[in-house]
């Protein structure tokens, strides 16, 4: 959602990420996202990036960024072509472990922190502080827990069953008003600027 107008926010977030984290797999960056994003708006009632996350086995995941960053899909929004790759550098690297080839984030140019605010840029500061080293697998462990919005999801949809008999994959989106449902200032909040970010969209 709003994919066109916060693009070069998306981005600038890979790259604050890839600037700090040394080595940081697409499963990692995917996972700090989401918690970006799940932190914002239970602090404040938006998120930063807008992103839709589908309910996959390993977590949550911000479509557009997976898709674009593991099988290069570019996005188009009115015919013009939106990527991420002006802030982000991609390396991939053959995984002996996993056995498999892994894909790593890596920043191009320079940080803007021009086009957030006070909030967003002390968030993006204690999300690196808080899991930064946190590894992929320690990511989703912890979003899988109970009580997250995800393993609300899997449970309500009966979704382990889907994971074990169809695939790692769904078209469910993570349903961030859950967070907001005994909370009519954030709801008022999330509204504001739903309508706020729809007005800018429809005059640019």
């Amino acid at each position: 959602m709003f994919r066109r107008i916060n693009n070069d926010k998306i981005g600038n977030v890979l790259n604050y990420f890839a600037s700090q984290i040394d080595y940081l797999s697409m499963t990692k960056t995917l996972k700090l996202l989401y918690i970006l994003d799940e932190t914002s708006i239970k602090e404040t009632g938006s998120p930063v990036t807008w992103l839709d996350y589908k309910v996959w086995e390993n977590g949550p995941v911000a479509i557009d960024v997976y898709n674009e960053i593991k099988h290069q899909e570019v996005f188009c929004y009115q015919g013009k072509e939106l990527s991420l790759l002006h802030s982000i550098q991609l390396e991939k690297k053959f995984n002996t472990d996993r056995n498999s080839e892994e894909v790593f984030l890596k920043p191009n140019g320079n940080f803007d922190k021009t086009i957030f605010n006070r909030y967003e840029l002390n968030l993006l500061e204690t999300i690196l502080f808080k899991y930064g080293n946190w590894n992929a697998t320690e990511l989703i462990n912890f979003l899988h827990e109970e009580g997250s919005l995800w393993h609300k999801m899997v449970s309500e949809h009966n979704l382990i069953d889907h994971f074990q008999q169809i695939g790692k994959i769904t078209n469910h989106s993570i349903e961030f008003n859950d967070l907001l449902e005994n909370n009519p200032i954030l709801q008022m909040a999330a509204k504001s600027s739903f309508e706020a970010l729809a007005f800018q969209e429809s005059i640019s």
